[in-house]
């Protein structure tokens, strides 16, 4: 039957309203899921801006450590050891600091606290830091306005501790919060010249937070233990410095300058407190520096404290450039005659500075006496009185054992008197005694030796308290080694000290010669022996070192092309060849290791570019002395430095670039 109108009315209202509720529960659903989806969107928003946020916390606490690290670059002290004492004993909280033997620790630090302090004013546990770190310094790193009282508070900060300061900050509608400070630990005693004060590195958390949503960020340290390192630098690191730079005080007063020239080839370090003069192309393989004190300004106007009669630049055959008129730039300066258009391209004065120049260097002032090397002497090395008019340093074989030989006649009673003695490795002494056998050498309170027990133990230290008349190899003077492979001697007089011998190492660390190749470019001597131990230093602490030239009549005299190994002192005087004007041309000094010298002592003289009289130089520096091989007790600088250490190495900064932990918080 078929159905009724009414009946396919019904069906189809039935089935719109069916549909009809489909449809609102499909957009019902599409409603939720577009909510929800809204929702993560700004959940995730959140999150990411959280995370964004702790990073840049962790950041910030990176840059702080960087400008720590700047900062301490630029840091020195004046030459006033008893300050500088002064000030670590308050570092350490005390009034002064305790007696006590090298490698001893003077204090312990408390790591929760730190050096932070809630006074006002300067605070004395980061005194010594306040006055390493000058208001010029703060404000090339863009901290202005640093007065002590600033710079107490940025240290202190720093060194707060396990407590740490507060470090906030927001961005892009987000905060982070993170607290930090470096945990000081101890002041240790190296020696009579270096200080550590060792702290820890550690790990930053910081958290971020952007509405609901929190991230939290913790980044490690990869050096979690470092030392801020005070000390007085040796002066051995060095291929040339000079305190005034010219031949003596008359030739200063004369502006009569000492000129390097296209034969001046340097591979080490070269420092100047006056400045330069330049002619033709020399090359400079180490890093050049120049305090820039004129002359006659060294003294109360230039000197290590200030400087306010310095002026940076240097002179280029004559003439006078301030840094800031080098051409084509301060870094690499070059001269031409006024209207010499070939000398353009190829300019006639152009010094090559292989590591660097600096016009605007410190004052490094040179010691004014040899008190520490004679107490080092007395304390446990061989201190002689008077003159000695002979001092022979040899390798030779004592009983089948390898020995270092040193032989010194005196004449402090009114007759010579010679004393033999000899070491090993073992650095204890032996003497030879009357009836020609080599015994153990016990040390007399005057300072002498005699056969007896215990054999005495040999620091390094020789130091004469008059002049060294004639210093020679003895037996192998003519081709023989004057220091043993394991030997490290230091001669201090407070006289002159005559050469008179090659002195030669049984080790040396370099061979051959600088050479300038067809190019102009310089192939630097090869310095392959690094890991060789003996070495010597010869300090006239108020007199000159002079090489004896042939001729002077003299027992004992340099020949032609000697050969030294040596980092050579003279902190009053000069390095010279005695009579470098007279005679004939002798050819070069063949010198390994450095020359440190009051004034630039003459070797000889030339007709432009030909020899005339006495030595040429010939100069090769010992790397060794920058990697930490010295003279045992060789002079340091008058001025104390504070560096950034890991062990034995030099750190620019702080780094926290270890591994990054992101710890989510609720969304």
């Amino acid at each position: 039957m078929r159905p009724s109108d009414r009946t396919q009315g019904a069906t189809l209202i039935v089935s719109l309203l069916f549909v009809m509720l489909i449809l609102a529960v499909i957009m019902s659903v599409t409603a939720q899921v577009t909510l929800a989806t809204r929702r993560s969107s700004v959940d995730q928003d959140a999150i990411v801006r959280a995370q964004f946020a702790a990073e840049s916390g962790a950041a910030r606490v990176q840059a702080r450590l960087r400008v720590m690290g700047g900062l301490l670059g630029s840091a020195s002290l004046p030459p006033d050891g008893a300050q500088v004492m002064s000030d670590l004993a308050a570092l350490c909280g005390l009034s002064s600091l305790p007696a006590a033997a090298d490698g001893a620790t003077l204090c312990t630090l408390n790591p929760t606290t730190g050096l932070n302090s809630a006074a006002t004013g300067v605070n004395a546990r980061v005194s010594l830091l306040v006055n390493a770190v000058n208001q010029q310094a703060f404000l090339e790193a863009g901290i202005a306005a640093a007065t002590p009282e600033v710079r107490s508070r940025f240290w202190s900060d720093l060194f707060s501790g396990t407590q740490g300061v507060p470090l906030n900050g927001d961005q892009d509608a987000s905060t982070y919060t993170v607290s930090y400070g470096l945990k000081p630990l101890a002041v240790i005693r190296d020696s009579a010249t270096q200080y550590r004060v060792t702290f820890e590195v550690p790990d930053v958390v910081v958290t971020g937070r952007a509405g609901a949503a929190t991230r939290t960020v913790r980044v490690r340290s990869n050096l979690p233990t470092l030392n801020l390192l005070v000390s007085q630098p040796s002066l051995a690191p060095y291929a040339l410095l000079t305190n005034h730079h010219f031949n003596s005080a008359a030739s200063e007063n004369s502006s009569d300058r000492i000129t390097f020239t296209s034969r001046t080839l340097f591979s080490g370090p070269v420092h100047t407190n006056q400045q330069f003069m330049f002619q033709g192309k020399p090359w400079f393989g180490g890093a050049v520096t120049s305090a820039g004190c004129p002359a006659g300004s060294l003294g109360p106007q230039c000197n290590a404290i200030t400087k306010a009669a310095a002026q940076p630049g240097a002179y280029f055959a004559g003439t006078y450039r301030s840094a800031a008129d080098m051409t084509p730039s301060a870094s690499a300066p070059t001269e031409c005659a006024t209207g010499d258009t070939a000398c353009a391209a190829n300019p006639s004065i152009a010094p090559t500075f292989a590591a660097g120049v600096d016009w605007d260097s410190p004052v490094l002032p040179l010691p004014i006496n040899g008190n520490n090397q004679q107490a080092a002497a007395q304390a446990g090395g061989i201190a002689i009185a008077g003159n000695v008019s002979s001092l022979s340093l040899y390798r030779d074989t004592v009983g089948g054992q390898d020995v270092q030989r040193v032989t010194f006649t005196t004449d402090a009673s009114g007759a010579p008197v010679t004393t033999q003695l000899a070491f090993g490795t073992d650095r204890r002494l032996r003497i030879l005694a009357p009836d020609g056998s080599w015994q153990d050498a016990t040390r007399n309170p005057d300072g002498t030796f005699a056969p007896g027990t215990p054999a005495a133990g040999f620091n390094g230290v020789i130091h004469v308290s008059g002049n060294v008349g004639s210093l020679n190899a003895g037996p192998n003077a003519a081709s023989g080694a004057a220091i043993a492979p394991f030997a490290g001697v230091t001669l201090a007089a407070d006289g002159d000290i005559d050469i008179t011998s090659d002195l030669r190492y049984a080790d040396p660390p370099c061979s051959g010669a600088h050479t300038r190749n067809p190019d102009g470019t310089v192939t630097p001597a090869p310095c392959t022996n690094l890991n060789a131990q003996n070495i010597l230093g010869i300090y006239a602490s108020q007199g000159n070192v002079n090489l004896i030239r042939p001729g002077n009549g003299k027992a004992t005299e340099l020949g032609n092309n000697p050969t030294i190994h040596a980092v050579l002192m003279a902190g009053q005087g000069a390095v010279q060849v005695d009579g470098y004007n007279t005679g004939g041309a002798l050819g070069s000094v063949n010198l390994i290791g450095g020359v440190i010298e009051n004034y630039y002592g003459a070797f000889g003289t030339t007709s432009g570019d030909v020899q005339q009289t006495g030595y040429s130089r010939n100069f090769v520096f010992d790397p060794r002395t920058l990697a930490g091989l010295r003279p045992p007790y060789f002079p340091t600088a008058e001025t104390w430095t504070v560096g950034l250490y890991d062990g034995a190495t030099p750190v620019a900064e702080p780094r926290l670039r270890g591994d990054t932990v992101s710890t989510a918080g609720n969304p």
